[in-house]
């Protein structure tokens, strides 16, 4: 499985990968690839990854994001706020894992 994570600059949400990758080693799940882009650059990952989480500071661009995953039959979730403020890796990949059941 290929999760974008999507913010301002890429960089945030950097350190919140690093914790997804540790959640998802512990749950023993291997096959995982975990990128941090910014958000405008969404068009040049659309194809190549499953699912997309957005990131609360660029919450504004959801419809936009949306109708473009949506159109490559793609999952989207957007990081809720306590989520990403926290850097909690274990439930920003629960939720990204919960939307290819």
């Amino acid at each position: 499985m290929k999760i974008l994570l999507m913010c301002a600059a890429g960089m945030s949400t950097s350190l919140l990968v690093t914790k997804m990758e540790e959640s998802a080693r512990q749950k023993g799940i291997t096959d995982l690839e975990i990128k941090a882009v910014p958000v405008d650059e969404l068009d040049r990952y659309v194809d190549k990854y499953d699912v997309f989480l957005l990131g609360p500071q660029v919450k504004y661009m959801e419809k936009s994001v949306k109708k473009i995953v949506d159109e490559k039959g793609k999952k989207f979730a957007n990081i809720p706020p306590q989520v990403y403020g926290l850097v909690n890796g274990k439930k920003t990949l629960e939720i990204a894992l919960d939307l290819l059941k």
